[in-house]
């Protein structure tokens, strides 16, 4: 499974939604939208667009952290980080699926005991996103992938020379970021990426 995750900040395209529409037409099986600088007013815009766009590309939605507006786009589900797990673990109950970002073995059992349906653990790999940050490598991924239940994904420079490995230590997926958002033509990226992940 390959899920994206949106960055307008690094847009190949001018227009934001139209990089998120050349991404949904690539057929990643689901979309993230991250967009954590903006408010819940302009962020719902988004996830109204968002979601249209992947309605029409058959592709899942998925909101990032305002639990409101989750409930109001109606895709029930949310990805937040493991500190909002913690703090608002009461209000998520009508979200099927709860993705929830963690960075080590202990905060990935934690959150499955706490109702979390998916891991995003990571960073795996060196990435933009975290400059300066070690990967944490493919040994701890497998370690978190065998003490959990539910699915993992890794996240953090996944590419198509990277992905294999990720996959190779057990998770369910990956979730790209630079990857989809800066490219000109996604499409080719994505399979690459596929091609990758189909050798394990």
């Amino acid at each position: 499974m390959i899920v994206a995750i949106t960055d307008r900040k690094i847009s190949a395209a001018h227009d934001f939604l139209e990089q998120v529409e050349a991404i949904a037409a690539a057929s990643p099986d689901m979309i993230i939208l991250r967009e954590k600088d903006v408010s819940e007013t302009e962020y719902g815009y988004l996830a109204v667009e968002c979601a249209r766009i992947c309605c029409y590309h058959n592709v899942k939605f998925c909101v990032n952290s305002f639990i409101k507006t989750a409930a109001a786009v109606g895709s029930g589900r949310i990805q937040i980080s493991f500190g909002s797990l913690l703090a608002d673990k009461d209000e998520l109950t009508g979200n099927e699926e709860i993705w929830v970002s963690v960075h080590s073995l202990s905060e990935a059992v934690e959150a499955e005991r706490l109702g979390a349906t998916h891991l995003i653990y990571g960073n795996v790999f060196e990435t933009s996103c975290k400059p300066g940050a070690p990967g944490r490598g493919v040994g701890e991924l497998e370690e978190v992938c065998g003490s959990v239940r539910i699915p993992v994904y890794a996240v953090g420079g996944i590419d198509a020379d990277t992905a294999a490995a990720a996959m190779k230590a057990g998770c369910k997926g990956v979730c790209v970021r630079s990857l989809l958002m800066t490219a000109k033509d996604p499409s080719s990226k994505m399979k690459e990426l596929r091609k990758s992940m189909e050798k394990v």
